[in-house]
């Protein structure tokens, strides 16, 4: 009689390590880097073009369906 053996063997891999979000993007008082991007409509927008007499609030939304 012949017993074959199977040997399953599982390879465990460590997860990439996550980058904190609280490190990412620009910090509290930095100024914002010079940029252009397109709004709704097509047309080209810059930080200067976006920003009233109180200043701005640009949130970025990075959306999973890219």
């Amino acid at each position: 009689m012949l017993i074959a053996s199977l040997l399953l063997v599982t390879v465990q891999t460590a997860a990439p390590e996550r980058p904190d979000p609280m490190t990412l993007g620009p910090s509290v008082g930095q100024a914002l880097p010079a940029f252009e991007a397109r709004d709704a409509t097509g047309a080209p927008r810059t930080f200067e073009s976006l920003k009233g007499p109180n200043g701005l609030v640009l949130v970025f939304f990075r959306s999973a369906d890219w």
